[in-house]
């Protein structure tokens, strides 16, 4: 078990490997391929005339709800960034957190604790 020291420069070294907050999204690419309405046109008879791609960020809200956004192709490599980010950040905070209750189960005192004790 690593000492308490090396956790705390863990727990050190990951929230400085935070990303920015600005261009974070949490959701999931899709890629869509529609039929339109015409009945006459192509893309009814085969799918590989399908019209598209048309790209959207899906984000699954309380229960089983889903909200779709439409992402336009030229926005596309700041969308891919900013879910990266808020994957990258929700490790980060998985690992903090596993660090966090190591120190407790060690009997460390946090700072905030550190600070009421001393009043």
């Amino acid at each position: 078990m690593p000492t308490t020291d090396r956790l705390l420069a863990l727990r050190r070294q990951e929230t400085g490997k935070l990303p920015p907050w600005d261009g974070i999204i949490r959701g999931t690419l899709l890629r869509y391929y529609l039929t339109c309405g015409k009945p006459t046109c192509r893309c009814r008879r085969s799918k590989q005339y399908r019209h598209g791609p048309y790209w959207y960020v899906g984000v699954a809200l309380k229960g089983k709800k889903r909200k779709m956004v439409m992402i336009p192709p030229a926005q596309l490599p700041l969308v891919r960034k900013g879910i990266a980010a808020y994957n990258s950040l929700w490790k980060s905070l998985c690992r903090i957190s596993d660090i966090n209750l190591t120190l407790l189960k060690a009997g460390h005192r946090g700072a905030d604790e550190r600070k009421s004790a001393g009043k």
